[in-house]
């Protein structure tokens, strides 16, 4: 139990400092003198900052915290619709300015360092004044809320209001009066998702235009469905209900569409999974119909292949046909497994157009170097010199 009361309150601090709020700060002013420098690889934290304000900081200085609700880094490089920075009176000032690109929960600190001499305006859209303010003596922390946001209003304009609204409210300060402005948020504005993951927007958008299918054994994805009969065609609505049998080596799922009932029966054996047939009920009608292509995948991949998958009856007095477009389907056959799409099979042969075409290229080059090496084999040199001291070489026609 002492152990349980020693370890929760650490995973309770480590879950807060993992979340919290890193903010950009801009302090700005005629008395600033820090050394620190403004480092986008650093990240400070509350004490640092702190710290930090109190170098900037001399006594009898009233310091005005603009807080922002929502404030990242990108918004510093953000333009409006004119082309125009949000921030034209920071950017005057960025020569006598402290910029602190990541700072731990910097409202927090700021409220630690004022203390009791802190005061709270709120400026929202029904109140924006601040009447007052040049009324308070130096020492004083000012903290004002900028939460008036109006609606239909861009970020880069709202942004550019408050720019505007600090430098007219730094101008009204009494020029003996020294005065430092602190500009930050309570959150970022730019955050990243913990878990980072690669979209498949294409997938996304076709599931969202197709229909999914989900019974126990089964998941199947499909734009429509179709029965086919002559020159007759009918799409099946919503399903009114669905049911499924499953063991080790086959999944037999119904889905009824109004007076139409699917049987989708599906079979594995050596590795495989095949989608037998379907059983087709209209009314007082059954047909069975079997697919005019073989459908089949690997156990544990999905069927991702023809843009139509049709089965056809092979009753010669009157043919149905039920097709599935785009279709994607999987058996599970263990009720017990996570219904979960696997790895797509599209039907796509181990040797494919590049896979040829490579191997063509290689035959080429192999049949050159080969001739190469024949030729090359096939030259006869000389084994017959004269000898100047000798008798001539003679050589007869017949040699």
């Amino acid at each position: 139990m002492a152990f349980c009361r020693v370890v929760f309150p650490l995973l309770v601090l480590s879950v807060i400092s993992c979340y919290a709020s890193k903010v950009p700060v801009f302090m700005w002013g005629d008395s600033i003198k820090s050394s620190v420098k403004a480092n986008p690889l650093t990240t400070y934290s509350s004490e640092e900052f702190a710290a930090a304000v109190e170098q900037v900081i001399v006594p009898g200085t009233l310091t005005l915290v603009f807080i922002e609700p929502r404030l990242s880094v990108e918004d510093f490089s953000q333009k409006n619709s004119n082309g125009e920075t949000s921030f034209p009176y920071l950017h005057d000032n960025i020569d006598e300015a402290v910029y602190l690109p990541n700072v731990k929960n910097a409202v927090k600190a700021l409220n630690r360092t004022a203390g009791d001499s802190a005061a709270n305006i709120y400026v929202t859209e029904e109140s924006s004044d601040i009447l007052g303010l040049n009324k308070l003596h130096g020492g004083n922390f000012i903290f004002i809320h900028l939460n008036d946001a109006r609606d239909g209003e861009s970020r880069e304009d709202m942004l550019r209001r408050h720019d505007d609204f600090m430098h007219s409210t730094m101008g009204d300060m009494p020029e003996e009066l020294n005065t430092i402005g602190i500009y930050t948020a309570n959150y970022p504005s730019w955050t990243i998702p913990a878990s980072k993951s690669r979209p498949r927007r294409a997938v996304e958008e076709n599931a969202a235009k197709s229909r999914m299918y989900t019974v126990d054994g089964l998941r199947m994805i499909t734009k429509t469905v179709k029965v086919i009969s002559g020159n007759d065609s009918r799409t099946l609505g919503d399903l009114t209900n669905h049911s499924s049998e499953l063991n080790t080596t086959y999944v037999n799922a119904t889905f009824i569409f109004d007076n139409t009932t699917l049987l989708l029966n599906f079979n594995a054996k050596g590795g495989y999974w095949f989608f037998d047939t379907v059983v087709l009920t209209i009314g007082d009608l059954t047909d069975v119909l079997y697919p005019d292509e073989e459908v089949f995948a690997l156990v544990d991949f999905s069927y991702r292949c023809a843009q139509h998958v049709s089965f056809s009856s092979r009753n010669e007095t009157k043919t149905y046909t039920v097709d599935f477009e785009d279709l994607k389907v999987q058996p599970f056959f263990d009720s017990n497994t996570t219904q979960e799409f696997g790895d797509s099979f599209n039907c796509v042969g181990f040797f494919s157009a590049p896979i040829w075409a490579g191997l063509f290229v290689v035959f080429i080059l192999l049949s050159i170097t080969f001739y190469g090496i024949m030729m090359m084999m096939d030259i006869r040199t000389m084994d017959r010199f004269d000898d100047p001291k000798g008798k001539t070489i003679t050589i007869n026609a017949a040699e």
